[in-house]
């Protein structure tokens, strides 16, 4: 592999697992932005030079550079759309099931089923 003089060749001691996360999670978001590909990837490794040293580290400077490019307050995508930051929420009524009020009985019944199927076979 060939490395220019200005960027010194990586070994595994010198980054962290914790920056290896804030590496994915800027990776993630960028990705998720609906932004060219070399764009993203200009903002992502530009937030990454400043070595964050967790991801909450990375995001805030990724934050910084998104809102120095006029790329935060909606953050459209190609089609003008929004993009959430997060999934929608399912807000319908969840319908409690009927919850057995004797569980040993239940478990006794079941073993017995299975055993009587074991003894006599599949028939009832």
């Amino acid at each position: 592999m060939n490395f220019s003089a200005e960027y010194p060749a990586p070994s595994p001691a010198d980054v962290t697992p914790a920056q290896r996360a804030a590496r994915d999670r800027v990776m993630l978001y960028i990705r998720g932005l609906d932004l060219p590909p070399s764009k993203g990837l200009r903002l992502a490794a530009r937030s990454m030079e400043e070595e964050p040293s967790s991801p909450g580290e990375g995001m805030d400077a990724l934050e910084l550079l998104l809102d120095k490019e006029g790329l935060l307050p909606g953050l459209p995508g190609e089609r003008g759309q929004n993009i959430p930051s997060f999934p929608p929420l399912n807000r319908s009524v969840m319908v409690a099931e009927e919850m057995d009020r004797v569980p040993w009985r239940t478990s006794f019944f079941r073993f017995l089923r299975r055993w009587r199927r074991e003894l006599f076979g599949r028939g009832k």
